[in-house]
This record gives structure tokens, C-alpha cells and sequence, in this order.
């Protein structure tokens, strides 16, 4: 008998939606791990904000963030993140027993920070613009 495909509600179809699980199980372990068990004094406080896994499933991109913490502080911290790769993706395998784990590279995820830039200049505008805020409610 022909198992019939899973339906969208579930996130798309299966290859998709093993995709998410995936990206998913690894962004809370490396979170874990980078939280509690990294002991480099260059790596700040970090959220891990996506994970791109390649088609293959052989790489990952792990795109972090920090509250409140520098350009030059968030450079360092994914220096040391990518120092420490070889050790979180064997964690990970551990951890979620896998055998094979794609290959970890951190990246600064800038967007936050490009938002909060882009909210600035909306405040700096709207006055010269004339434009009236919303009363919240």
C-alpha cells in the first residue's frame, strides 16, 4: 500500500517539513551547548537565530546574535564559535544520536541589528515628515 504524502498543515511536504525537525533539534542543542558548556571567554551572550542546512545536509549555516553586545564583541564571539565548531557538532551528534552532523559554520546575524538602525531613522523622520503616531491603546 502507497503511503500518500503528508499534508501542508504539518509545515510542507515531508522532506520539508524533516527539514524543520532537524534545523530545529540543532538550534536548541547548540544553544544549550554554547550556553552552558563553552568555557571560551570571548564568547558572549548569544542567541541562535536560524540555521541553514544545505540540501545535501552536509553544512550548516548557524546565523547568532547577541543582545546588547558590539559589532566588534559579536565578531569576536563568532570567531570563537567557529573555533569551537569541531566540538559543538560533535555535541550535537551525541546528544541527538546522530551519525553523521553537517559542518557547523557561525555567522553574525546582523538583522536585529539593521532593524533597530532602520527604527532609529523612522523616529529621526516622522516629526520633519509631519506624520502622527498612533495613540496606544
Amino acid at each position: 500500500m502507497k503511503r500518500s504524502a503528508r499534508s501542508s498543515s504539518r509545515g510542507g511536504t515531508p522532506p520539508e517539513y524533516r527539514r524543520g525537525r532537524v534545523t530545529e533539534a540543532m538550534r536548541k542543542e547548540i544553544s544549550e551547548i554554547v550556553r552552558f558548556e563553552l568555557a571560551d571567554d570571548r564568547v558572549g551572550p548569544t542567541a541562535i537565530n536560524h540555521i541553514a542546512l544545505t540540501k545535501d545536509k552536509k553544512s550548516a549555516r548557524v546565523y547568532v546574535s547577541g543582545a546588547g553586545v558590539t559589532e566588534m564583541d559579536m565578531e569576536e564571539t563568532v570567531k570563537a564559535l567557529n573555533h569551537a565548531a569541531t566540538y559543538i557538532r560533535h555535541q550535537v551528534g551525541q546528544r541527538l544520536s546522530w551519525n553523521r552532523v553537517p559542518e557547523l559554520q557561525f555567522i553574525f546575524d546582523k538583522t536585529m541589528t539593521s532593524a533597530m538602525r532602520i527604527e532609529q531613522i523612522l523616529d529621526e523622520e516622522r516629526p520633519r515628515l509631519g506624520v502622527v503616531e498612533p495613540a496606544s491603546e
